[in-house]
C-alpha cells in the first residue's frame, strides 16, 4: 500500500538508504504494520517502537511564550527533534498530541518528511484523570510490541540504549538531594527495588523501556488515578525484573532545568528571546511567533521584498518555514568589494523606488519610534539601573526625562517612505557568493505591510554592526556598576568596523542624514533591550538599555 520513505539500512541489502513498502493488515482488533526493503524485498522486522509523551500543557516552562515544551530550542533545534534524532531511522515512533498539537506535528513531519510517524490525539490533556499514564495509554493499540517511551522532555547524551531492546528497564540519573523533591525517586542496585517520593538523590528520569508489554499494559490499566493524574510508572508494577540504566540526563521540563540545560547547548544562532524562537534543522529554517498575526503578515510580506526573500511554507498559525540558504552571514564577509556592494543591493532593493509620504505614513512611524520606545522602557524605567548617573563618564538622566528631550518631530520629517526588510542586519543578510538573500524580516511597518521608512532599515544596520549577534553570543560584551556609576564596554568585528565607514561614505553620497541613522541605531538599542529577559541571565537586556542611555546622552550633548 504504497506509502514510501527512506528509513534507514537494510541488513540484507546493506544499502545506506532503505526505502520501505507498507503493507497493514488488521486482524481483529490488532494492528499489524508489515514492512519490506524496496531493493531486495526482505521484509523488515523491527525490534521495539518509540513513543514520546508530548500531549501535556507543560505549565512549568514559559521561557517562550506560546511555544510547546517539545519544541523549546536547543542550539536552534527543538528538544524533540534531538529525541528524534536518536532513535534509529527504521524504528517507527509514536507520538501522543494533545495541547498545542498540531504545532508539534506540522514541525516534526517538516523537518523529518520521511521518518516513520504515528500521530495520537489525546482529547483529555488536562483535565482529571489526564497525565502521561492517560496518554500513553492512548498509544496502547499502536504498541502491541516491545517498545521505549519517553516524556517530550526528557534528553540524554547516551544512544546505545536505543540499539535493541531485549529487557524491561528505566532510565536514572543522579539529581541534587536539595531538589529530589520534585522528583519521582528510585531505590535499588542493579535492578529497581522501587520507586518513591521524598528525598534521594536518584531520579526517574521518564524514559523506560519496555519488553513484556503484555504485563505493563495490564498493570498500567488496572491502576488509579493519583492526584487527578494518571502516572506511567504504575504500570512498572507488573513487571518482574528491571534493570536501573545510569543516564546523562538533561531536563528541560522547567524554566530552571532549561536554563540550565541551554548550559550545555551554548552554540547557538541567535539569542533567544521570549515571544519567538528559530530553528534551523534538518536543512529548514523555522520561525515561530507567540502571535498568529506575526507569523501570516512576514508570509504576506515576501511579495514586496522584491524576491530577495526564499519561498516560505506556512506550517500552522504561528509558524512558517523555507529551505535553508546555502551562503555566508554578511557578518562572516570579509571581501571589501562584497561589503560595498551590500549597501548599492541595498538601495537598489529598498532606496531606488520612491513613494508618496502620507498622514499614514506619518502616524505609523510615530508608532514604530515613540511609541514602541515609550511603552518598553516600562520595564527597566525607575529602576536602579535607570538611577545611574553616569556611564563611562558621561552624565545621564533617566531614560524618560532623555527621550522627552529628541525632537521627534525632525525624525518624522527625515523620514523615507520605502519598501523595506525591517531588520537589515549583518545575520539577516545572507550572500551566496553570487548574489545576496534576505532572511527574517519583519512582519510590518506600524500597520502597513508594504511601506515603511527607509531610515528604520539604516538604523537597524548601524546599531547590528557595532553590536554585532555574533559577538553578543559570545558574551563580547559587558557592563560593570559602581554605585551610581557604570561602564560599559563591547567588541566590535574589523570587517563589520570597515562596513561602518564604507556605510557612512553611502549615506554621504545619497544625502542621507548620519545624524537621523544614528537616533535611530540608539532607539534600536533601548526598544529592543526589554525583549531579551533570559538571556544570558537579563544581562544582554541590561547592557542593551545600559548602552543606549550612554550614546543618547552623549547626543543630546552634541
Amino acid at each position: 500500500m504504497g506509502n514510501n520513505k527512506i528509513l534507514g539500512s537494510c541488513k540484507d541489502c546493506r544499502t545506506n538508504n532503505r526505502q520501505v513498502e507498507y503493507c497493514t493488515d488488521y486482524v481483529g482488533n490488532k494492528h499489524s504494520l508489515v514492512k519490506f526493503c524496496n531493493i531486495c524485498d526482505a521484509r523488515i522486522e523491527e525490534e521495539y517502537k518509540f513513543c514520546i509523551l508530548a500531549a501535556g500543557k507543560g505549565t512549568r516552562n514559559t521561557t517562550v511564550e506560546g511555544l510547546h515544551k517539545a519544541l523549546l530550542p536547543l542550539e536552534n533545534k527543538a528538544v524533540i527533534s534531538r529525541i528524534i534524532q536518536s532513535i534509529p531511522n527504521n524504528i517507527e515512533i509514536v507520538i501522543a498530541l494533545g495541547y498545542k498539537g498540531e504545532q508539534v506535528r506540522s514541525y516534526v513531519e517538516e523537518v523529518f518528511p520521511r521518518r516513520d510517524f504515528t500521530f495520537v490525539t489525546v482529547e483529555n490533556y488536562d483535565g482529571p484523570g489526564s497525565g502521561p499514564g492517560l496518554s500513553l495509554l492512548e498509544c496502547k493499540k499502536h504498541l502491541q510490541t516491545p517498545f521505549i517511551f519517553t516524556s517530550a522532555d526528557t534528553l540524554i547524551e547516551e544512544d546505545f540504549i536505543f540499539e535493541s531492546l531485549k529487557e524491561n528497564w528505566i532510565g536514572i540519573s543522579h539529581v541534587k538531594i536539595e531538589d529530589s523533591l520534585k522528583y519521582c525517586l528510585v531505590k535499588g542496585s542493579k535492578y529497581l527495588d522501587k520507586l518513591y517520593y521524598g528525598t534521594g538523590n536518584r531520579a526517574y528520569i521518564g524514559l523506560a523501556g519496555i519488553y513484556d508489554y503484555e504485563s505493563y499494559w495490564k498493570s498500567l490499566e488496572e491502576h488509579n488515578i493519583i492526584k487527578d493524574e494518571y502516572q506511567v510508572i504504575h504500570g512498572f508494577d507488573g513487571l518482574d525484573k528491571i534493570k536501573l540504566v545510569d543516564l546523562t540526563w538533561y531536563d528541560t521540563g522547567n524554566n530552571q532545568s532549561y536554563l540550565e540545560t541551554r548550559k550545555s547547548f551554548t552554540n547557538e544562532a541567535v539569542a533567544i528571546k521570549n515571544k519567538e524562537a528559530l530553528f534551523i534543522d534538518n536543512g529548514k529554517v523555522i520561525k515561530y511567533y507567540d502571535t498568529k498575526d506575526k507569523a501570516l503578515k512576514r508570509i504576506k510580506r515576501t511579495k514586496y521584498l522584491n524576491n530577495c526573500s526564499p519561498k516560505v511554507k506556512a506550517l500552522n498559525d504561528n509558524m512558517y518555514s523555507y529551505e535553508h540558504i546555502d551562503g555566508k552571514m554578511l557578518s562572516n564577509v570579509y571581501d571589501e568589494q562584497t561589503l560595498k556592494e551590500c549597501l548599492d543591493f541595498f538601495y537598489e532593493t529598498f532606496g531606488k523606488k520612491s513613494y508618496t509620504k502620507t498622514p499614514k505614513f506619518k502616524d505609523n512611524c510615530k508608532s514604530m519610534y515613540e511609541k514602541k520606545t515609550f511603552s518598553r522602557i516600562k520595564v527597566f524605567e525607575d529602576t536602579s539601573i535607570d538611577k545611574i548617573k553616569y556611564i563611562n563618564g558621561v552624565e545621564v538622566k533617566p531614560i524618560r526625562e532623555m527621550l522627552n528631550l529628541l525632537d521627534w518631530e525632525k525624525i518624522y520629517t527625515n523620514a523615507i517612505p520605502a519598501r523595506f526588510h525591517g531588520d537589515y542586519q549583518p545575520e539577516n543578510i545572507i550572500y551566496t557568493g553570487k548574489k545576496f538573500r534576505l532572511i527574517d524580516w519583519r512582519e510590518s511597518f506600524g500597520n502597513d505591510l508594504e511601506i515603511g521608512d527607509l531610515y528604520y532599515d539604516l538604523g537597524k544596520l548601524h546599531h547590528a554592526l557595532i553590536i554585532n549577534g555574533q559577538e553578543v553570543l559570545k558574551k563580547n560584551y559587558n557592563y560593570e556598576i559602581n554605585d551610581d556609576n557604570c561602564t560599559v564596554n563591547y567588541t566590535i568585528k574589523s570587517n563589520l568596523l570597515t562596513l561602518l565607514d564604507y556605510f557612512k561614505e553611502f549615506c554621504k553620497e545619497k544625502k542621507y542624514s548620519w545624524g537621523n541613522v544614528e537616533i535611530l541605531s540608539i532607539l534600536q538599542y533601548i526598544s529592543i533591550s526589554s525583549l531579551y529577559p533570559e538571556f544570558h541571565n537579563g544581562d544582554y537586556g541590561r547592557f542593551l538599555f545600559l548602552l543606549g542611555k550612554y550614546q543618547l546622552a552623549k547626543k543630546l550633548n552634541n
